[in-house]
Order: C-alpha cells, then structure tokens, then sequence
C-alpha cells in the first residue's frame, strides 16, 4: 500500500516536471537558457534537501529528548513506590499505639478541664455578684464597664461549656446546670439590650445633647456584632455555638431606630376636620419641617456617630419614606375632601423640592432622581379622579348658588351698579369667573394633565350654565309679567343680565387664550385639550351666550311693545287719520326706555334700537296691509298717504338721533314709503309702476300683501287689486331672485305683538339643543 502511495507521489512529480519543463522552452530562443535553468533547479532542490534536513533532525532531537524524560519518570515512579510501601509498614506497626495513649488522652482533657475552670473561678464564684455589679453600672449610665463585666461571664460560660462540647461523654446534666448557673447573664444581657434600644429610640434627639451616649452604645453593638461573627465561624469549625448566640444586635438596633422614625412620624396629633378646615394644611407643614430637620440632625450629627458602613444618612431617608408613605396611606384612607386632595396633591409635588427631600443642605448627599415616590401611581390616579369628581359637583353647586344669589338680587328695590362705563352689570360673572381660574390654578399646582381636566369639567359646566341662566332670564321675565309692577327695577336688572353675557363670553375668550398661551403645542391630545376642537368650547359658549343677550333684548322689548299695544293696534284705523296720538306715543315711549337701553353694552344697544325700529315698521306694515280700513276717496288716501310719510319720518329721525347710527345705512323706515306713495297715488293708471317699484325694491312682497294694499285704497275692485298684484309679482321673479326682507315678517300671523315666544326660541333651539338638553 505504502509502495503505491510512493509510486503514485513519483508519477505525480515527473508529470509535473515534464509540464514545468515544457512551459519554460516552448521557444527555440530559450533553449539558450537551459544551462541556466538547470542551475537554478539544481539551487531550489538544494535548498529544499537542507530544509528537509534541518526538519528531521529537530524531530529527532526531540523524540530523544523525550525518552529520556520518560525514562527519568519511570524511575521517580518507582522510588515513590518504594517509599509508600515503606509509609504503609510504619502505619500498620502503630495500629496499637492508640490504645496504649488513651489513658493520657483522657488525663490530658481532665486537665484542660481543671485548667479553664481555674481560669474562671473568680467567674464561677462571683456570678452573682458581677451580675449586680453589672446592673449597678447600667442604671448608673456606664454602660461600656456593664458591657464589660457581661462579656466576661459569657466568655467564662462558653468556655466551661465548649470544654463539655469536646467530651467524647458529654453530660447533659453538667450542662445544663452550668446553663442554669450562668442564667442571671442571659437576664442581663438582655436588660442590658433593652437601655441600649431606648437610648437607639431617641437617638435623633439624644445626639444633639450628647452624642457620646449615641457613640457608646454603637460601640457595644459592634463588639457584639463582630462576637457574633467570630462564634459563628468558630460553629463552622467546631460544630459548638454558645447559647443566645447569634444575638443580631445590630439588627435589632436598626430596627429600633426605623420603629422610631415610624413613631416620630405617626405622633403628630392633628385636628379634626370639624375643628379645623386646615388640618391637612397644617398637619403636612408640620411633617415637612420635622422630617427636614431630623434629617439635617442625621446627616450634621448623626453620620459622624455610626460606623461608615451602616449608610446611616441613606437608611434614614428610606425609613423616613417609607413612614411617609405608610402614614400618607392613612390619611388617604380616612378620607379626604376636594381642597385636602389638592394640598396632599401639592405637598407630594414638593415633596422633592427644595423645600424637602431637596433642601440645599441635604442635596450634597441626597439625590432625589433615585427617590421613589410616596404614593403608587394607582393612588395617585385615584385621589385626581375623587378630586375630577368633586370639582365637578362643587362646580355644579357653585354655579347654581351663584346664579340662585344673582337672581334673587334681581328683585331688590335698587338700581344695579354699573362699571366704569356706566354699563349695568352684577357681580355674577366675576364671581363665577374667579372661582373657575382658581380652581385652574391649584389644579395646574398638580400637573398638567389634572388641569386640562378640571378645565374640562369648567367648560362643560359653563356651557351647562348657559341653561340655567337663560332659564332664570325667563323666570324673570315671566313672574314680572304676573304683575308688570313688580319687580320695580325689571328694565334695569334685564339690562345687567344682558350685559352679563358679554362679560361671561370675555371671561371665557380670556381662560382660553391663556390656557393656549401656557400649554406648549401638541402636548395634550385634542379630546384633553377643551380649546383644542374645531370649534372650541369657548368659543360654543360665547355663541350660545350671544342668543341669550339677544333673546333677552327681545324681552325688554316685549315691555315696550305691550305698553304700545294699544296705539298700535290703533294704526291705519279710521281715527288714525286724524290722530297723532300714535305716532307721539310711540315716538315718547322709544325715548323713555331709551334711558334704560343706553346702560346696555355697545352692540346689544345697536341691536336692540335696530330690532325695535324694525319691529315698529312690521307692526305699521301689518296695519297697512291688515285692511283695516277703507279710504273712499282721494282726499283720505292723500291724507293717509302724507301721514304715513310724515310718520316714517318721525321714526327715522327718532331712532337716527337715538342710536346714533350711520346716516348713510338703511333704515327699515324706509319700507314704509312705497306704502305711502302707493296710498296716495291719484292716477290709478300709474299704480302698476308704483308697484313694479315696490316688489323691485322688496321682492319678498306677495301678491295677498300688494292686493291687500290696493284694497285699502278703496278705488280698486278685488279683481282687479289681484289681477294687478299678480301682474308686478311675476314681473319681478322673472328678472330678479327673490330676497327676503322686512316684507317677509310682515306676512306673519298678525297680532302678536310680543316676540317672547321667538326669544324663548332662539334660546332653546340654539342652546339646549345643542346640548341635548
């Protein structure tokens, strides 16, 4: 197989020398070189064979090197055989020697046993005596001598009862009765842990007199700390561990000194709710400063006392957290109501600031990132919601009584006061206003979120408010309407309530300008976010208020109007003819409630002089065109003609004067002077282009109003009043689209004077239905 392998290696390198060979002379010109090629190749195979050389030798130098290594080992190997075998044969030649020293083993242990009990004879004797003198010491404060005395009767205990350890035939009787003589210790180690506790108890107020006593009793603590170390890895050899071991002082001293951050804590005795609306206020405040200056005492006075291992100032702040959150806990379970969740609130937020955990003197050491917080988030999530939940039926209360004490302020026999302006107004939206921004402001004391929810609820409450208000508005009016003489000052406290509604829609465009002034963008989502809508809120509420201003300029109105009833009723009657009596009643009734309106905000007295000068050209149109009468001749319909010109301009100048409005704007008078000019109209061949002009001007004008009209006159058939009318009304629609205008209004049912039912309308469709209310 080998000899195969060799042939195969063989034939492989003579094909590889042929192909070698032939790529160097495949031209004639190198067969010039061949003599240097051969030199070349004669180089490499020289070289190779050194190599190969210097190979086989290392191998060789090495195997040899190892058998010689091998072959010192084998001889090791055999000597360390030699000599086991020797350390056998010994072993077993002293298999009896052990019998033969047992009589001195024994006597050697009775002698370490005599030996350690006349080293604590003195002990032995004087248990009872060191005992006493031992409580001597500890009432007389010297605490470190009492410690001594007790540490020489345990260790003279232990060592009488290690020696009973290490019998082969332990006594359970001697040890027990050693264990019985040297109870008094176990007593007194124990009242001696008892002053240590009490002086660990007070230790916060102790370092400030004397921090000696402090230091002392860590110093017994540790020793004992460091006797508990030792025995137990004494156990670990030895298997014995003395009685009352380990004691775990150390232990029980930092759990003394946690019960007394809890006590500390907890015995604050604070008022009742009853006694005192602040008690939570005053109790947080007290809490703050006792934990702040127990912990400046711990980290000032405290930290250079204890063992630099026991973290004292660290150990502290978690004890103190813990009672904290412990005592909080408490609190929260007893109950709280909407301002005391809002003081825990605020005094949890600060319970990291500078005014607490971060006070300047302790930050050095404390870093309050690493802190916890007091409460669990679930706690936290639940006193908001209580504190949503209250807010929203305070809210709901507040507005009710404020609106309940405005209204009854309503029906006092005294102007209202007005403002600066001279404009009526009641304290009510002032004070509904400053409840809501102050309830805002503690919640944003809280955080953020807890704002834009209680801003939430005062929104919704408002807008709620909106009802209410326009309820009581109505109720107003409806009871002065039982008897027009009471209240006295009905016409004034109307104007305040209507004034009102502006100052409720600048309060609310205020709150939400500042509430997006204050919120950065995009950090609240839109349903949080009140003023984040479409439409906001707000800008809901100053629209529904602008309907309740507006149906309350209606019922002041309605006072007007029903005192003109009479005279209105009187218009276009056969004794209008000749009678001013309308025209002046009228004209002198506008300007008496004039000095009511004049103490209205700008743009509800502009509106509501507009609204009665129309109301006063429907109310002439409806008589025009009520046929009322029947002018049989010229000369009546001249007369009626001049009249109503006359007339129209009394009210034109009237309300001009008045309202002092634009001298280029349009009057709703001016409706009235196609009337005229159609009443007075002498050539009957002409009336179709007075009324071409009429329903050009008024297209809203129908045929029943234009036939209506002719019809007055007196000169026209009712066929051909109809004929005619349909005539100019088809003569418009063809040339122009139809808009409304005051005509419309006078094709309403006629005498309803009073447009409280319109106004009652306007505040129930616009407002409650929105509202779904």
């Amino acid at each position: 197989m080998e000899q195969k392998l060799l042939n195969k290696a063989e034939n492989e390198a003579q094909d590889r020398a042929i192909k070698q060979v032939a790529a160097m002379l495949q031209r004639p010109d190198q067969l010039d070189k061949v003599e240097q090629y051969r030199r070349r190749i004669a180089r490499k195979k020289a070289s190779v064979e050194a190599r190969l050389k210097a190979a086989v030798q290392s191998q060789l130098d090495g195997v040899k090197t190892g058998l010689n290594q091998m072959t010192e080992a084998l001889k090791e190997v055999k000597d360390i055989k030699t000599n086991m075998t020797s350390v056998d044969e010994m072993y077993i030649s002293c298999g009896s020697l052990s019998d033969k020293m047992r009589d001195i083993k024994d006597i050697s242990a009775q002698h370490r046993q005599l030996a350690t009990a006349m080293e604590n004879l003195k002990h032995i004797f004087g248990v009872p005596e060191e005992v006493g003198k031992a409580r001597d010491l500890i009432k007389e404060g010297q605490l470190l001598q009492a410690h001594k005395v007790l540490t020489d009767l345990e260790a003279s205990r232990d060592d009488l009862l290690y020696e009973q350890h290490k019998l082969d035939n332990q006594s359970e009787s001697d040890i027990k009765q050693l264990q019985a003589y040297f109870s008094e210790a176990v007593v007194l180690s124990d009242e001696l842990g008892e002053t240590l506790w009490k002086v660990l108890s007070k230790a916060l107020m102790t370092v400030r007199k004397d921090s000696t006593s402090l230091v002392t009793v860590l110093r017994i603590v540790e020793r004992e700390q460091r006797t508990d170390t030792k025995l137990m890895e004494q156990e670990s050899n030895s298997g014995f561990l003395p009685p009352g071991r380990p004691k775990r002082w150390r232990e029980k001293a930092m759990e003394t000194l946690k019960r007394a951050v809890e006590d500390k804590v907890d015995s604050d005795v604070y008022d009742t709710r009853e006694a005192d609306k602040m008690w939570l206020v005053r109790h947080l405040e007290i809490l703050r400063k006792n934990v702040l200056d127990d912990l400046r005492v711990v980290k000032f006075l405290c930290v250079p006392c204890f063992p630099a291992t026991y973290n004292i100032f660290e150990q502290f702040v978690h004890w103190f957290h813990l009672a904290l959150t412990n005592h909080l806990q408490n609190i929260i379970s007893d109950g709280l109501e909407g301002n005391e969740i809002i003081s825990l609130l605020t005094w949890l937020n600060g319970y990291t600031g500078k005014d607490l955990m971060g006070h300047i003197e302790l930050a050095s050491t404390l870093d309050t990132n690493k802190l916890p917080p007091l409460l669990d988030d679930s706690v936290s999530e639940r006193l908001m919601q209580s504190y949503f939940e209250t807010t929203q039926t305070n809210m709901l209360s507040w507005t009710s009584k404020s609106l309940e004490q405005d209204a009854a302020d309503w029906m006092r026999d005294e102007e209202p006061e007005t403002d600066v302006d001279g404009y009526y107004r009641t304290s009510l939206p002032v004070i509904l206003f400053q409840m809501i921004q102050q309830t805002i402001q503690v919640a944003q004391t809280i955080s953020d979120t807890l704002k834009q929810r209680v801003l939430s609820v005062c929104i919704e409450e408002m807008n709620k408010f909106v009802r209410s208000y326009a309820e009581a508005i109505v109720s107003y009016k409806e009871e002065h309407f039982k008897d027009r003489e009471l209240p006295h000052y009905y016409p004034l406290y109307m104007v305040a309530a209507t004034n009102n509604c502006e100052a409720f829609s600048d309060f609310a465009t205020k709150m939400e300008r500042e509430n997006q002034a204050k919120s950065p963008p995009d950090e609240y989502e839109d349903e949080e976010n009140p003023f984040a809508e479409k439409e906001s809120l707000a800008a809901q509420f100053c629209r529904e208020m602008d309907n309740v201003a507006k149906a309350s300029c209606g019922y002041l109105l309605d006072e007007v109007f029903i005192d003109l009833k009479p005279h209105i009723e009187s218009l276009f009657q056969r004794g209008w003819l000749n009678d001013r009596t309308a025209i002046d009643t009228i004209c002198v009734t506008i300007e008496d409630y004039y000095t009511d309106y004049v103490h209205l905000k700008r743009r509800f007295f502009d509106w509501i002089m507009m609204e009665a000068e129309r109301r006063i050209v429907v109310e002439y149109l409806r008589g025009a065109l009520g046929r009322r009468m029947k002018l049989n001749n010229a000369s009546d319909r001249m007369k009626a003609g001049e009249k109503l010109l006359q007339e129209q301009q009394m009210l034109s100048s009237l309300f001009r004067k008045l309202a002092a409005s634009d001298a280029n704007a349009i009057s709703p008078c001016e409706a009235l002077i196609p009337i005229a000019e159609v009443i007075r109209l002498q050539d009957k061949t002409m009336m179709p282009l007075e009324l071409s002009g009429l329903v050009n001007k008024y297209n809203d004008a129908t045929v029943d109003q234009m036939q209506a009209l002719l019809a007055m006159r007196g000169d026209f058939s009712a066929t051909e009043a109809r004929e005619m009318a349909i005539e100019a009304a088809e003569a418009i629609e063809v040339r122009n689209p139809r808009k409304e205008s005051i005509y419309s209004l006078a094709a309403t049912p006629t005498g309803s004077l009073s447009t409280s039912q319109p106004a009652a309308n306007i505040i129930n469709q616009s407002i409650f239905s929105r509202f779904n209310l």
